[in-house]
């Protein structure tokens, strides 16, 4: 039987806005969340591995992800940078983890967030991801 595989594609607009925030941390990833939740008062509860296809190799990457979502709605994701066979950001092997937030369109206390993440024990540095290009930023789209 030569049955084929049918493959459709949702490709859609996603006109949200997103910040990430470089997080450097020699902890795991369990460490820095729990630091994390105690400092700013947070929940970020393990979820779901992101998964990305790694185009060039053909093989399926996984990376650990925490959620929160706080009283006003602001979505937070914790995503570690680096997988057993892999960098999310290849670009930014100098970080750890990635702080994705979304909910709102003008996330001013941003840099506010930043400093308040430097002052964590287990954070060496945290810094805005700014300026990705299109292959990254559509990775950030879940």
């Amino acid at each position: 039987m030569n049955s084929k595989k049918k493959i459709h594609k949702l490709t859609f607009d996603y006109d949200s806005q997103f910040y990430l925030i470089g997080i450097a941390s020699h902890e795991n990833d369990y460490r820095l969340s729990w630091a994390i939740n105690k400092s700013l008062h947070w929940n970020l509860v393990k979820t779901d591995d992101l998964k990305v296809s790694h185009p060039r190799h053909k093989v399926e990457l996984n990376y650990s992800r925490y959620h929160f979502v706080d009283d006003s709605g602001l979505n937070y994701h914790l995503i570690a940078n680096k997988s057993e066979k892999g960098f999310l950001l290849p670009d930014f092997k100098n970080i750890d983890y990635v702080l994705k937030v979304t909910g709102e369109d003008d996330f001013s206390p941003v840099n506010e967030l930043i400093q308040k993440l430097k002052k964590i024990d287990i954070v060496i540095t945290a810094f805005a991801l700014e300026n990705l290009n299109k292959r990254l930023f559509q990775m950030f789209i879940f």
